[in-house]
C-alpha cells in the first residue's frame, strides 16, 4: 500500500502532495525530510498567489512536528510574497508558528509583529497576528521573566554561606515537629510533621546539623529558621514511614540543586543513617553523584545491636561529636513488611554538671515491650513518641508506645534519677491536652513512695521547643531566656509556649 501511495507522489508536482495525507505518520516524515529540497525547488517556481499549494505542506509539517521543515517553506513563501508585492503576513505568522514550536520565542515574536503591520496596512483587524502577539506579550514574556527571577533566586538561596553557628548555636536541640502519622496529609492546622534538628560540635571544633526522621513540612519549617541545605550535614531515620520521610527526597533534590550551582564548584556530602526499610525506599537516590561524578551520599545501614562509630572511614566523634548505639523498634516498616524500625542512643562528646557525657535517647515509633526501657537507663535526654492513647481496655498499642507505655518505659529507664523526657508524635486527637497527657505521664512515672525528684520532667515537644544540650535548659518562649527544664511550665494552645516558673 505504501510503495502504490508513493508511486503516486512527485515532490516536483505539488499537485501530488495531497496523496500525502494517506500515508503513515511514520512514512509521510520520511518521505518530506527526504524530499525538503527537492519541494522548496519547486516552491521557487511556482506562482506566489497559489497560497493554498504552500499551506497544504506547510500546514501538514506544523501537524506533524516538522517545524524546521515548516519554517523552511513560509521562510521561502515569506521571500517569495514580499518580493512580488504579494501578501506576506500570513507567511511571516506561520513562519512565527514553527519558531515558536521550535522554543525561539523573541524570534517568533518578532514574526508576529511584521505579520500584523503588514495586517494592519492591508486593514485586516481581526488577524491571528494580534492575538499572537497579545499571548507573548502578555503571558509568555512575562512569565519566561518570573521563572528566570526564580532561578536567580533559587541560586542565590543555594548559595547561601553556612548560618548554623550564628543562627541556632552548638549543641542545641530544636523539635521541628506537631502532629504524627498520616494526619497532616488531611490536616488544615500549620506546620504538620516534621522531625527534630540537633547542632553538635565535633571535635574538631565544627558545628554540625543533624536532622532525625525529617517528616512533612520538615525543610519549610527549617528554612523559616533562617537555615538553608548547608547548614545540614546528616540525616538518621529510625523508620520508612512518610511522616518521618516526606521531606527526604525534597532534601536530596535542593543538595544536587545546590551542588551543580555552588559558587565554589564544590560539592556537599549529606551522611545519611537509616533503618532497612529507609534503605529500600530510597536506595535509588542513595547513589546520587554530582555533575562531575562525585559521591553526593554517604548511606549507613542502622541495624540493632550495632554501635556505629564511623561513616566511610570518618570517625563519627571527629565528624559530629557524638557515636550511635542502635536499639531495636517494634514498629513495622512499609518497605520491609517487618519490625525493622529502630531507636537510636546518641552517645555525644558534651560534658554535663555531673561530669558525665550526655546521652540522648531516641525511641522513634514503637510499641512497648516489657523492659526495653532498662536500653535508655543511662541516658538524660529522651525523645519518646507516644502515637497515640490506648483505646481498647487491657491492650496496649500495637505500633505505638501509648500513655502506658511511655509511663512503663520511664520507670523502667531512670526511675528517681534526673531525666528530661519530651514528648512527641502526638496524633491530631491530643489537640488541647498536650500538656496534660504529658502531666499525666510525669505523674505517674515517678515512685509510688511520692518522693518526687524534681529533675524528671515530661514536657510536650512543638516547634517552639529548644533546649540547651550542655545543661538541659530549655529557652523561655516569651523572653528567649534559657531556665533549668524543672522550672519550666507549658501553656497549652494552638502552638504550646514554655514558660518559666521558678
Amino acid at each position: 500500500m505504501y510503495q502504490l501511495i508513493k508511486s503516486h507522489l512527485d515532490e516536483t508536482k505539488v499537485e501530488t502532495w495531497e496523496n500525502l495525507k494517506r500515508l503513515s505518520y511514520d512514512a509521510r516524515h520520511q518521505w518530506i525530510t527526504q524530499n525538503i529540497k527537492n519541494i522548496l525547488h519547486s516552491f521557487e517556481k511556482s506562482k506566489p498567489q497559489d497560497k493554498k499549494d504552500w499551506h497544504s505542506i506547510g500546514f501538514l509539517c506544523i501537524n506533524d512536528t516538522l517545524y524546521k521543515e515548516a519554517e523552511q517553506i513560509y521562510d521561502l513563501m515569506f521571500k517569495i510574497m514580499r518580493s512580488h508585492h504579494h501578501d506576506y503576513g500570513e507567511a511571516a505568522y506561520y513562519r512565527g508558528i514553527a519558531k515558536f514550536l521550535q522554543g525561539r520565542h523573541k524570534e517568533a515574536h518578532a514574526d508576529f509583529r511584521v505579520a500584523q503591520q503588514y495586517d494592519l496596512h492591508a486593514k485586516k483587524y481581526d488577524s491571528p497576528s494580534a492575538s499572537a502577539l497579545h499571548y507573548m506579550e502578555k503571558i509568555i514574556f512575562p512569565t519566561k521573566e518570573i521563572i528566570i527571577k526564580n532561578q536567580k533566586n533559587l541560586i542565590h538561596n543555594l548559595n547561601k554561606p553556612r548560618s548554623l553557628e550564628y543562627k541556632i548555636g552548638a549543641n542545641v536541640l530544636r523539635t521541628i515537629h506537631k502532629w504524627n502519622s498520616a494526619t497532616p496529609l488531611y490536616s488544615h492546622g500549620p506546620s504538620q510533621g516534621g522531625g527534630y534538628f540537633f547542632t553538635l560540635r565535633g571535635k574538631r571544633g565544627a558545628v554540625k546539623g543533624i536532622a532525625i526522621d525529617p517528616g512533612y513540612d520538615f525543610f519549610n519549617i527549617f528554612r523559616d529558621l533562617g537555615l538553608g541545605i548547608a547548614d545540614l550535614d546528616a540525616i538518621i531515620i529510625t523508620h520508612d514511614h512518610d511522616d518521618h520521610t516526606e521531606s527526604v527526597e525534597g532534601i536530596l533534590s535542593l543538595l544536587a540543586k545546590h551542588n551543580d550551582h555552588n559558587h565554589e564548584r564544590k560539592s556537599k556530602v549529606l551522611d545519611i543513617f537509616g533503618s532497612a526499610g529507609t534503605l529500600l525506599k530510597f536506595h535509588g537516590l542513595l547513589s546520587a553523584t554530582d555533575l562531575l561524578g562525585n559521591r553526593e551520599i554517604n548511606f549507613k545501614l542502622l541495624v540493632p545491636g550495632n554501635t556505629v562509630s564511623e561513616i566511610e572511614g570518618e570517625s563519627l566523634e571527629e565528624k559530629y561529636g557524638f557515636s550511635l548505639k542502635v536499639l531495636p523498634a517494634y514498629h513495622k516498616e512499609r518497605w520491609t513488611n517487618q519490625e525493622s524500625a529502630i531507636g537510636v542512643i546518641m552517645e555525644t562528646n558534651i560534658m554535663n554538671k555531673d561530669g558525665n557525657l550526655l546521652k540522648i535517647g531516641i525511641t522513634g515509633d514503637t510499641r512497648y515491650t516489657e523492659r526495653m526501657g532498662r536500653s535508655y537507663k543511662d541516658v538524660q535526654l529522651l525523645l519518646l513518641n507516644i502515637g497515640s492513647i490506648e483505646k481498647e481496655e487491657g491492650k496496649l498499642l500495637s505500633q505505638h508506645l501509648g500513655m502506658c507505655g511511655c509511663i512503663n518505659l520511664l520507670k523502667e529507664a531512670r526511675l528517681g534519677q534526673p531525666l528530661l523526657a519530651i514528648l512527641t508524635e502526638f496524633g491530631e486527637e491530643f489537640d488541647g491536652k498536650r500538656e496534660v497527657i504529658s502531666k499525666i505521664i510525669e505523674n505517674w512515672s515517678h515512685p509510688m513512695n511520692g518522693n518526687h525528684h524534681k529533675e524528671l520532667k515530661v514536657i510536650p515537644a512543638d516547634l517552639n521547643l529548644e533546649v540547651r544540650l550542655t545543661d538541659l535548659a530549655i529557652r523561655e518562649t516569651d523572653t528567649n531566656v534559657f531556665f533549668p527544664y524543672h522550672m519550666i511550665e507549658v501553656e497549652e494552645g494552638e502552638v504550646l509556649k514554655y514558660r518559666y516558673n521558678g
